[in-house]
């Protein structure tokens, strides 16, 4: 199983930046200035706490949602006008928070329309399809025509990072993956994430939990009421500080 996620996909990049982003909801701030340089082949981790802007953000990464100011690059081409569906064919794909799966359609069926999101069609889908499951659990692997709804949380979780993978993103942003589920299955879907890394995808996890991410991560931004309060290494001393400050409101 040497070639895994994305044998197919183009080659590494899908760099996105986000530049001195504002954004409001009915006037209300969400973002306050925000900029993030995302590199090729990095495993970023975007962290804070309920309310600090980070769904906002990830939403705009992905284009979803447009910025009420600043500027939005991919491979350093500008593209904050540009529709959901043209971040995808540039490879930069969102897997939303809550997983958003069709409960009723089969696990096949799910994983397939994130092909079709992605205009591919036949024998390369197929290919895709096959090197999707090949990183889900054993019981989603045997169980295709299940509908989604009856999955664990975990696996749907899964489920919804392999319907992104159908897309054969460069770049995959994650919006809360571990939210609501228990510590083995964030475990699990954390190592699938690892393996897509390996293989070349860069890989962006926005969370409030800090513990999984942080394991993987390299590269580290903490929110904190729309404002970040620190960017740069994971590992940096100053990275534990910036956390405390983000979570709890003061420096110790």
């Amino acid at each position: 199983m040497a070639e895994t996620a994305n044998a197919d996909a183009r080659t590494l990049g899908g760099a996105v930046a986000v530049t001195d982003i504002v954004h409001r909801y009915a006037g209300v701030l969400a973002l306050n200035g925000i900029s993030l340089d995302v590199q090729p082949g990095t495993f970023t981790a975007v962290l804070g706490p309920n309310g600090a802007g980070k769904s906002t953000l990830a939403q705009i990464l992905c284009g979803v949602l447009r910025p009420t100011r600043g500027a939005v690059c991919v491979d350093g081409v500008p593209r904050v006008k540009r529709s959901r569906r043209a971040f995808v064919e540039d490879g930069v794909v969102l897997v939303p928070e809550g997983r958003r799966l069709f409960g009723q359609l089969s696990v096949r069926e799910n994983l397939l329309l994130g092909a079709y999101g992605a205009r591919c069609k036949g024998a390369e889908m197929l290919q895709r399809l096959e090197r999707a499951l090949e990183l889900m659990p054993r019981a989603v692997q045997e169980g295709q025509e299940r509908a989604a709804a009856t999955l664990s949380g975990g696996e749907q979780q899964m489920l919804a990072v392999g319907r992104a993978i159908m897309a054969a993103p460069r770049t995959i942003v994650l919006d809360e993956p571990s939210l609501g589920l228990a510590p083995i299955l964030v475990d699990l879907i954390y190592n699938m994430l690892g393996k897509l890394h390996q293989n070349g995808v860069t890989v962006v996890v926005i969370e409030q939990i800090a513990a999984h991410a942080m394991r993987y991560a390299k590269s580290l931004t903490v929110l904190d009421r729309g404002s970040i309060v620190y960017s740069g290494s994971a590992t940096d001393a100053a990275a534990e500080e910036a956390l405390k400050v983000g979570y709890l409101g003061h420096a110790t």
